[in-house]
C-alpha cells in the first residue's frame, strides 16, 4: 500500500512539475500577470552578466539583467534598480538555453512583471513568457511591444500588437483596484 502511495505522489510531482512548465509557456492576458506579479516597473537595462553556478553535481549558466528603475506601477521596493536572475545564456564557449530566459540589451526599456526570489540580494524573476514588455520604435513612435499577451479584450481592438505606454500603465492601474474591490 505505501508503495503504491509512493507511486501516486511520484506521479502527482510530476504533473505539477509539466503544469508549472506549461504555465510559464502559455502566453497570459495582461490581466493575469498584474494578479500574479508582486511588482510590476519600467526599467532600462543598466548590465547584462552571465555567470556558472555549481547546483549540485552540474555547472548551470544563470544571466542576470539589472534594470534601473524609472516607474513602479505596482508593489513597493526601496531602490533604484532591480536585478532580475534567468535560468540560460553563455559564459565563454559554455552555455545554455531555457524558456525562462529572456532575450535584453544594454539601455533597452520595457515593462516587466517581477516575482521576488531573494529579498537579501533584491533578486527578482520573471514568471511568464508574457512578462516582458519591450519598448520598439514603431514609424517614430515608442510603443510596447505586447505580442507575447495572451489575446484578450486589449489585444481585439488593436490588430497590431503595439500599444502605447500610457494605455498599458491605465490597464495595468485598473486591474490592479479592480483585484482590492474597485471598478
Amino acid at each position: 500500500m505505501r508503495c503504491l502511495y509512493l507511486n501516486w505522489v511520484f506521479i502527482l510531482s510530476i504533473a505539477l512539475q509539466i503544469t508549472s512548465i506549461n504555465a510559464f509557456s502559455a502566453k497570459h492576458k495582461l490581466k493575469t500577470l498584474v494578479e500574479n506579479s508582486s511588482l510590476i516597473l519600467s526599467g532600462k537595462v543598466e548590465t547584462i552578466n552571465s555567470k556558472i553556478e555549481n547546483e549540485g553535481k552540474h555547472d548551470v549558466v544563470y544571466t542576470y539583467v539589472t534594470l534601473k528603475i524609472k516607474s513602479i506601477e505596482k508593489g513597493i521596493i526601496n531602490k533604484k534598480y532591480v536585478t532580475i536572475k534567468m535560468l540560460g545564456g553563455k559564459v565563454g564557449n559554455q552555455g545554455g538555453w531555457s524558456e525562462h530566459w529572456f532575450h535584453f540589451k544594454k539601455g533597452e526599456e520595457a515593462i516587466v512583471f517581477l516575482t521576488q526570489i531573494d529579498k537579501k540580494n533584491n533578486i527578482w524573476e520573471i514568471k511568464s513568457i508574457s512578462g516582458k514588455l519591450p519598448f520598439v520604435d514603431v514609424k517614430g513612435d515608442k510603443k510596447l511591444d505586447c505580442s507575447m499577451l495572451r489575446e484578450d479584450d486589449l489585444l481585439k481592438v488593436n490588430s497590431d500588437p503595439y500599444f502605447e505606454k500610457d494605455m498599458i500603465k491605465e490597464l495595468i492601474k485598473k486591474y490592479i483596484s479592480g483585484k482590492k474591490g474597485g471598478k
